[in-house]
């Protein structure tokens, strides 16, 4: 499946990270930093190899971001290793992950706007996501488009507290 840049509507852009110019993408790289779930090495490379990203943008100003990965055999082990859930690659090919919104941008729905045309992209594949315990908006958008969350929850090595994985099924 070949993707391109779509513009969602005026303010919602998706699409390949090649699609995306290489501001775009330090710009991209710097918001997942912010959300501090992510190690800082070899994340351009990870956002060079995700399926397609997508900006969420008001006025020009960026105000969140996310992906829709290509997750790598070590990562899908670990977080398999924390969920004690088999996460197979041909059931669950692809991860949501890396949404960010600035924090005075948040309670307006902008993660539902940024997480849509990721789940559409994905077309009728499973889909997982992990987030942090801390994180009830985000969980409550994730519910919303038929994310489950599964009950065990593991520690996080990036920050105190833990992560709980959701899963969407192939539909």
């Amino acid at each position: 499946m070949k993707l391109y840049v779509m513009i969602i509507s005026e303010d919602v852009f998706t699409g390949t990270p090649s699609s995306f110019s290489d501001l775009e993408i330090d710009d991209f790289a710097a918001f997942v930093l912010a959300g501090g779930e992510v190690s800082p090495t070899g994340l351009k490379d990870r956002i060079q190899r995700a399926f397609c990203i997508t900006f969420v943008r008001e006025n020009g100003c960026l105000l969140g971001v996310g992906g829709l990965k290509k997750p790598s055999d070590f990562h899908r082990q670990e977080v398999q290793d924390g969920s004690n859930v088999k996460l197979g690659q041909v059931e669950f090919p692809f991860e949501l992950g890396w949404v960010f919104v600035l924090p005075s941008a948040r309670g307006r729905k902008l993660s539902a706007k940024i997480c849509n045309p990721l789940i559409a992209a994905a077309g009728n594949n499973g889909v997982f996501a992990t987030s942090h315990e801390s994180r009830t908006y985000m969980h409550q958008t994730l519910e919303r488009i038929d994310f489950v969350k599964k009950k065990k929850k593991w520690p996080s090595q990036r920050n105190e507290g833990n992560l709980y994985l959701f899963l969407r099924s192939v539909i």
